[in-house]
């Protein structure tokens, strides 16, 4: 029984020592931390397509360090470096317009920091600093468009008069889109741009280009309007319900987006085509930046689909948006 009782004891103390023991923490690999520059927050596709990747983000398990440009380069310049100097593993850049990265992306390259373009590209000259990129089809939106246009117009032989509103100047998106709209309607005479604006892809912008435009020329003489965005389209529409000028009969609009409010409008026939202008790159660029951190084979440049929306459709009813 002696021996017995000084074996329980030794057991008992044994246990409590090995209780009393630090606990060995958990070796866990370090997060993967991504820095995000949205260009702003101007419109319901740029809500969506900032949401798109913090929720892929969110998904792929990276942390991301997300920054709002403000329609700002500058800011974003800013935002860039202070990304730079917190030594994340990778960017994410929407740029607010194709010029002026070379100093910062360059910075970003001498310290071994991936940088992927979002939605919009830069100009060909300072690509050599990026990458990657996810991109919307810019130029295949605008041929979409034109598209539309040719099928709308197939039997009218006089002019056709068209205005463009563009959104940000010097942007890639609407250099693309203006692009893609010219390309596929040349060598048709009938079509004529007599009138480019920029709208900034705002509602308030689009309804003070259309007001402004209204006092230089007469609009009952436009055949089309092709807004870059569903933004400022709703702002065109806005202010043509003042006039005696009926939207989508008077003037066919066109417009690039997709959004609900835009597919709404075009239900209401309002606006006769809405081009999808894809804002769920989130995905893809979080699949971009495993291939690049695990040093696998990637593409210099990915490209999203784009459906197309129009008054030709009879199932309009069912089309249902995020955003």
């Amino acid at each position: 029984m002696k021996w017995t009782r000084l074996a329980g004891v030794a057991a008992f103390v044994l246990l409590f020592c090995a209780a009393c023991q630090p606990k060995q923490k958990k070796e866990t690999t370090p997060a993967v931390v991504i820095g995000f520059s949205q260009l702003g927050q101007e419109s319901s596709w740029r809500q969506r397509n900032t949401d798109s990747v913090l929720e892929a983000a969110a998904d792929a398990r990276y942390r991301a360090l997300y920054r709002n440009g403000d329609a700002s380069r500058e800011q974003q310049i800013k935002q860039v470096r202070s990304f730079i100097i917190s030594r994340v593993d990778a960017i994410v850049l929407a740029p607010i317009v194709e010029t002026g990265w070379s100093t910062v992306l360059a910075e970003a390259k001498k310290a071994g920091i991936p940088v992927i373009l979002n939605d919009r590209n830069i100009a060909a000259s300072e690509r050599r600093y990026i990458t990657s990129g996810v991109y919307t089809d810019a130029v295949g939106e605008g041929k979409k468009a034109a598209a539309f246009i040719k099928k709308k117009f197939a039997d009218h032989t006089g002019p056709v008069r068209m205005v463009q509103i563009y959104g940000n100047k010097d942007s890639s998106v609407s250099a693309g889109r203006s692009q893609g709209f010219t390309q596929a309607l040349a060598g048709d005479g009938r079509f004529q741009t007599v009138a480019v604006r920029y709208g900034d892809f705002m509602i308030s912008k689009g309804e003070e280009v259309i007001r402004q435009l209204a006092k230089e020329i007469d609009l009952k003489n436009i055949d089309v309007i092709f807004s870059h965005n569903d933004d400022m389209t709703l702002g065109i529409l806005k202010y043509l319900k003042t006039t005696a000028i009926r939207p989508g009969k008077d003037i066919v609009i066109v417009s690039i987006d997709a959004t609900q409010k835009g597919i709404n409008a075009l239900r209401r026939g309002e606006i006769n085509a809405d081009i999808e202008c894809n804002p769920e790159t989130g995905a893809k660029v979080m699949n971009l930046i495993n291939l690049i951190l695990n040093k696998r084979q990637f593409e210099p440049a990915y490209y999203l689909e784009d459906k197309v929306f129009s008054e030709f459709d009879s199932n309009l009813s069912s089309v249902q948006r995020k955003y």
